[in-house]
């Protein structure tokens, strides 16, 4: 039996403010991983799955996922101090290639934009003193980028991704 594994870090006993919403994929995670520790929180609660932010909304995903978010959701808001929400899509998600594959990859992006907005009504519709950001990685020369979209339709902010 190998010897257990004791952590470098210490524990830290304070409570997340902040809750990300991520896909699963192992491909993005150490770029998840840097730009939530530069940008977002270095005490973030993560909810990874497929899909990630798709599962908020019961028509992007299946009810079933929709109740386990919001399940889960509701414990984390219960226990924790959370006042914001980073739901995070990314390029090439095989839950999207999955469940739209008849789609190019410009309509399956453009689907993601749609269902981040819709997660963010959803979201701000149940719990509307949570700070919402909607965020979109791609890959970029081998490098991931993550770009913050705007509060709007059709925003220049959204024509970077």
């Amino acid at each position: 039996m190998a010897a257990p594994y004791v952590t470098r870090a210490d524990f830290d006993p304070r409570r997340p403010e902040t809750i990300v919403v991520c896909c699963s994929d192992g491909r993005y995670r150490t770029s998840i991983a840097e730009f939530l520790s530069s940008r977002v929180s270095e005490l973030p609660d993560i909810y990874a799955v497929p899909g990630g932010p798709a599962h908020i909304d019961a028509w992007a995903s299946s009810f079933d996922h929709a109740r386990v978010f919001e399940s889960s959701l509701e414990l984390l808001m219960a226990s924790h101090d959370l006042r914001s929400a980073w739901l995070i899509a990314h390029e090439g998600c095989a839950f999207y290639r999955h469940r739209h594959g008849a789609l190019a990859s410009e309509a399956i992006r453009a689907r993601q934009v749609t269902d981040l907005r819709r997660a963010r009504v959803l979201l701000l519709e149940r719990h509307p003193k949570l700070a919402v950001h909607l965020v979109y990685a791609r890959l970029t020369g081998g490098k991931v980028t993550f770009a913050e979209l705007a509060e709007g339709e059709g925003e220049a902010g959204d024509a970077q991704l």
